[in-house]
């Protein structure tokens, strides 16, 4: 009987030891993959917070630009009316502005051309002007600093210059005998609609 219960106690250790080993086994079996689930989940974790942070930067860089295009409208808005002519009042104000400059500066002008272009680009049309000018030097250049100076926008494209008076031209441009510089002067100036 002592045989008897001995075996049934090695029997009942034997069936609690494979339980504990299947017990064990389920215990890897069950947590290795929950473990790298658990890893992988982390790593994620990780991207997801370095994308937000880049996100974040993105983000703020649009935010940025939206402030700076909400400042160029109000920058070309102050620039259109400060700087520019409106189109319906803007040879009449052109023409008065470059006659002041020349009767300011004591400079002679023949015959200002104005050559408008009729194609507006982003709502700004064009208008180049081009003035054939006779005067001392001194008095020429105080007129270029006027006309680069003044409130409407000029823009010199360029200066050329001719012969200064008579009907044979000098060679530099300078009238020996009046001491007078005569070149023709290209602008250009811009209407807003």
């Amino acid at each position: 009987m002592i045989y008897r219960r001995q075996r049934q106690q090695y029997l009942f250790a034997g069936i609690l030891a494979v339980i504990a080993v299947v017990n064990i086994l389920f215990f890897f079996i069950l947590n290795r993959p929950a473990r790298m689930e658990y890893a992988r989940l982390e790593e994620s974790i990780t991207q997801l917070r370095a994308q937000a942070s880049a996100n974040k930067v993105f983000f703020d860089k649009l935010e940025k630009t939206s402030t700076q295009l909400d400042r160029f409208d109000k920058d070309k808005s102050n620039l259109l009316m400060k700087h520019l002519i409106h189109r319906d009042s803007g040879y009449s104000q052109i023409v008065s502005t470059l006659e002041s400059l020349l009767q300011k500066t004591n400079v002679k002008s023949t015959r200002i051309g104005y050559t408008p272009d009729p194609t507006p680009h982003a709502g700004i049309n064009t208008v180049a002007v081009t003035i054939p000018l006779e005067g001392n030097y001194s008095n020429i250049v105080k007129f270029i600093r006027e006309v680069e100076n003044s409130q409407t926008f000029f823009l010199i494209t360029a200066i050329t210059l001719s012969s200064g008076g008579g009907t044979t031209p000098a060679p530099n441009a300078v009238n020996a005998s009046s001491g007078n510089v005569s070149l023709s002067l290209a602008l250009e100036t811009y209407f807003y609609q």
